[in-house]
């Protein structure tokens, strides 16, 4: 018996050395569309670059880890320069030197004359942005710390330059050697003094429009079913040449290596979806179906369009409201045909004698009468309260307001399996009002 599960052991042990051994994945994603400085315009479109990036990599990636951060969650993620700084060293620590971590910014980006970039988080200072902006350096000499061989950076940001004069100085990271890397990479959206543009037909940026359509499929140049980096670069620049001059506008994408490339990385599955996700239709909140939903019966628009906490809160208080009203109107109308059916004395010679008699007995149906009607105008100036408040939410309270109500969504999904299968994904809500 001890000799056949001896043999059991010695059979599946390269299993488990195997299972050690396989490199994973992890994404961080950060999307920054509302600056708290209001001299720095907000972005329409780095929401939606950040949220398609994270579903293109969890869906099309088996990504085992992508930590996203949006205006939209909780304190500890919404992208200030802490939380972006605190929470990408956080997934650093859970990675391996083989392992490929894959980081992705939409927002503003500054440049100094020395050619560094600086990505502006939530809280930036345009008046002093290198000292609260996060310097791209910075964030690859934490991967360098961790000795990791694969990583990607994807920087969908403008780099218009503070200060242009000056003679150029040293290039960032000249002096910083990644050694035994495989890539080590950083894929901009546009060069230095050039604009990264929106895209007002598919609600994103257009440089992450194509990084989008590149690792769905579009990008796999020899068709073999894997999308790497060299393919997607080639892609994405290609695609932008071929979008500038049809537009008449100047984009300008680039690559910058800090290790010599002695493998091309795997960073999704060719699907190539009948409809690509950044064709898709564009979640709108506001869509007139969700507010005709709303004005027919409160909260039910708000329960469509994803707000399903309060729109429950909101049906329910008003689906009490009308019972009550209901009950109210029953009531009014039961009293008013007892008064309207309630016999006095009829009219004889004694008129005084009779109007003191019909008033003490007919008086007190119309009181309760009175009593009702007052009872249901107040049941339904509840209910129009009710109402109003609703469509006041619909409206200005809606999931992504200007000022941080309604429902949040944080976003920190974790994917089990290979190359798609038996994906798993976690992602918590955060409710306030």
């Amino acid at each position: 018996m001890k000799f056949k599960i001896l043999i059991f052991f010695l059979l599946i042990q390269p299993l488990f050395l195997f299972a050690e051994t396989v490199s994973k994945r992890f994404g961080f994603v950060v999307g920054v569309s509302e600056y708290k400085d209001l001299s720095l315009a907000n972005l329409k479109t780095a929401k939606n670059d950040a949220l398609g990036m994270t579903k293109i990599l969890f869906s099309y990636g088996s990504y085992n880890r992508i930590q996203t951060l949006l205006q939209e969650g909780s304190t500890k993620s919404t992208p200030t320069k802490n939380n972006i700084i605190s929470q990408f060293e956080s997934l650093l620590e859970e990675t391996k030197p083989d392992d490929l971590v894959v980081f992705y910014f939409s927002g503003h980006g500054v440049v100094d004359y020395n050619d560094k970039v600086y990505l502006l988080p939530e809280d930036a200072n345009p008046q002093n942005p290198f000292e609260t902006g996060i310097a791209v350096e910075q964030l690859l000499e934490m991967t360098r710390r961790f000795q990791l061989k694969r990583v990607v950076f994807f920087i969908d940001a403008c780099r218009n330059p503070e200060d242009s004069k000056g003679d150029v100085g040293r290039k960032y990271l000249e002096a910083v050697q990644f050694k035994d890397s495989e890539i080590v990479s950083v894929f901009y959206s546009t060069k230095v003094g050039y604009s990264s543009f929106e895209d007002p037909k598919s609600g994103y940026g257009i440089f992450t429009k194509y990084l989008i359509y590149g690792l769905e499929g579009r990008a796999d140049s020899n068709y073999n079913g894997e999308v790497t980096y060299s393919e997607l670069s080639n892609y994405v620049i290609q695609a932008m040449k071929e979008w500038s001059k049809e537009n008449q506008k100047i984009q300008k994408p680039y690559t910058k290596e800090y290790a010599e490339k002695s493998e091309d990385t795997i960073l999704t599955y060719a699907v190539n979806p009948d409809t690509s996700l950044a064709d898709a239709p564009m979640f709108n909140p506001y869509n007139p179906t969700y507010a005709f939903r709303s004005f027919l019966y409160p909260g039910w628009g708000q329960y469509a369009r994803g707000q399903e906490e309060k729109g429950k809160v909101y049906m329910s208080i008003f689906t009490l409201g009308l019972l009550y009203a209901g009950y109210q109107f029953n009531q009014y109308r039961s009293d008013k045909e007892a008064y309207e059916s309630a016999i006095g004395i009829p009219p004889n010679a004694r008129v005084s004698e009779t109007i003191v008699f019909n008033y003490l007995l007919i008086e007190p149906y119309r009181q309760r009468m009175e009593s009702s009607r007052t009872s249901l105008s107040q049941a339904l100036t509840v209910l129009v309260f009710l109402w109003s408040a609703n469509v006041f939410d619909f409206y200005l309270l809606g999931p992504n307001p200007k000022e941080k109500t309604g429902v949040f969504l944080d976003l920190d999904m974790e994917n089990q399996g290979y190359m798609g299968i038996n994906r798993i994904g976690k992602v918590g809500y955060a409710l306030r009002f």
